[in-house]
């Protein structure tokens, strides 16, 4: 038996470690009943509020449109101003409509933030055909602050880059236009997926919970055309985990998906020497008592090169400058539960110090050989956000996490495979507030759904995307038409319709003779009606952008969206063909 399948199922675990010897902070984790004890209703944060228009294609820049939030004042103009070839490349994408560009202030908490979303981002003027949903934040964590990229993604695709020197932006901006000018592999991506197995009870229940159904799912999914990777790699040594294996595995040239799980670095027992020192390497990759995998390592090595990282691991994307569990452990330490565990975590959490994103995905972005995008945690991360308690009896969510990979494997834009999670941070959310509601209004409180539902949500809310949410692995997208086995959606049948009848059916004798309809001259179709029909039948079906479908019948999308029209309203008959 394994240590995935000997560890206790019934623990909260931390995905932290110390930096100098490697031993994990809360090594034997908490009990689940500690979430119970949190005491604050989260700050609140705005739902999605769907002000673009959900029927176009969410990948189709022309449709979505891009912008960038810049800080106030001279770094902001400086910022721009070395953003410009990405910005002429954003507008050209989008069909040549101008780049809107906002300036954030650098310090606002939630409440502030969605406040300046109101006053500044969207004022409801206007319907929001020119507002841009993909959002390109430009400044690390002190400029323009996470709480403003936590609001945004609440209905948007948005992304952040961070570096400490203007050479980052310029590398960084280089190497992704560089790709989408390459032509696309005709390969499809590949999926790795590394565990450090350092015999840590985090780390096991992580690969219980996570790694190993998320594997069994992909592949089946992989098996039924559904998932759609070149190959899938499972990697990571049991007996001896090394940074020499994860340099090795993350140094393949074609384009694909690294997804990480390990412990983050956190401070060494003794304390950081200096906030330089804890820039430099908190929330770098733990390999056990083998060491670390931080930005001094990267080199100038191959790391993911054009591909995508998701990384799993406290502090993996930076470190906030007050952590969402701070309220929470703080209670726990107040009333003496669990020993010197509370206390400990505590140790750990920044204080009074300024927000930065990590060192190591800010070195792999600015790399040329490194990868277009990071995903990771802003905070401490455990193992909740993938394994729900609150019904009682742990149920492993794996798919959540699948779901991003899935989207990015497909070649989607990175910003809205990020969606697919920030989609369970909304449903923890609702569900959240309306037990909060239903006390508010005589109920009974649940204190354990409570505080499980509370430390789901506040794991969930800490992920966040790193690079332009509009990258892409850059590889040739599978057709999303309907399997050969499958008949693909017709017009006729969904409205109901029907085939054109070979002849005219009888009319009973009794029936009154139907009012002659009006003769419509045959109109000259850009295509066999049958396949006409199929066309309007996925327009009918919405799942996916009209621009798509246009371009897979070979029609322009506003003759296309015309006859779509007039059949709506008529059938075949009003397109001169009954």
């Amino acid at each position: 038996m394994g240590i995935e399948d000997a560890m206790p199922a019934n623990a909260l675990h931390l995905l932290l470690s110390h930096d100098d010897d490697g031993s994990a902070y809360l090594e034997g984790g908490l009990p689940t009943d500690a979430a119970a004890e949190h005491e604050e209703r989260p700050e609140a944060r705005p739902g999605p509020t769907h002000l673009w228009d959900e029927g176009d294609d969410p990948d189709d820049l022309t449709a979505q449109r891009w912008g960038v939030i810049v800080p106030e004042g001279k770094t902001g103009d400086r910022l721009l101003e070395l953003a410009r070839p990405l910005l002429e490349a954003r507008r050209a994408a989008q069909g040549g409509h101008e780049i809107k560009v906002f300036r954030a202030p650098s310090r606002l908490d939630m409440a502030g933030a969605a406040r300046w979303r109101k006053e500044v981002f969207d004022r409801g003027a206007d319907l929001a055909i020119d507002l841009p949903r993909y959002q390109l934040l430009l400044g690390d964590l002190d400029q323009v602050p996470f709480a403003l990229q936590q609001v945004q993604q609440s209905d948007g695709f948005v992304g952040r880059l961070a570096f400490p020197d203007e050479r980052g932006y310029e590398a960084y901006i280089h190497k992704i236009l560089a790709a989408e000018r390459a032509a696309a592999r005709d390969a499809p991506p590949h999926a790795t997926f590394y565990t450090v197995h350092d015999g840590t009870a985090a780390t096991a229940a992580t690969y219980r919970a996570l790694v190993r159904p998320g594997l069994d799912l992909v592949r089946q999914r992989l098996d039924a055309g559904h998932f759609p990777a070149s190959t899938l790699e499972e990697r990571g040594r049991v007996d001896a985990p090394s940074p020499d294996e994860l340099v090795e595995v993350a140094s393949r040239p074609d384009p694909g998906v690294l997804f990480s799980v390990s412990h983050g670095a956190g401070a060494p027992r003794e304390g950081w020497k200096s906030s330089a020192d804890q820039r430099a390497r908190q929330g770098a990759m733990r390999f056990g008592r083998e060491g670390t995998f931080a930005a001094s390592d990267l080199g100038e090595r191959p790391f993911v090169p054009d591909g995508i990282w998701f990384m799993v691991a406290c502090y993996g994307g930076g470190t906030p400058d007050r952590s969402a569990y701070r309220h929470w452990l703080e209670r726990l330490q107040k009333l003496g539960h669990y020993g010197g565990e509370a206390e400990e975590v505590l140790k750990a959490l920044p204080r009074h110090a300024p927000p930065f994103i990590a060192s190591l995905p800010r070195a792999a972005l600015a790399s040329p050989k490194g990868p277009l995008a990071f995903l990771g945690h802003i905070d401490l991360a455990w193992t909740y956000s993938f394994e729900e308690r609150d019904a009682g009896t742990p149920i492993a969510r794996p798919a959540r996490f699948m779901s991003v990979v899935r989207s990015l494997v497909r070649g989607d834009r990175v910003g809205l495979a990020f969606r697919e999670l920030v989609r369970f941070f909304e449903q923890a959310n609702t569900e959240l507030t309306s037990l909060y509601d239903q006390e508010a209004s005589g109920g009974r409180r649940d204190e354990v759904r409570l505080g499980h539902l509370w430390m789901l949500r506040q794991d969930l809310s800490g992920y966040i995307l790193l690079g332009d949410p509009a990258v892409r692995l850059h590889v040739k997208r599978p057709s999303k038409a309907a399997p050969a086995a499958t008949p693909a959606p017709t017009a006729a049948n969904v409205l109901g319709f029907g085939p054109a009848p070979q002849a005219p059916a009888p009319v009973p004798a009794q029936a009154p003779a139907p009012a002659p309809m009006a003769q419509v001259e045959p109109a000259a179709l850009p295509m066999e009606l049958e396949r006409l029909e199929e066309a309007f039948g996925h327009m009918l079906v919405g799942e996916r952008g009209h621009k798509e479908i246009a371009k897979e019948y070979g029609i322009e999308l506003g003759e296309l969206r015309k006859l779509f029209d007039r059949y709506k309203k008529g059938g075949r008959g009003s397109l001169g063909h009954g």
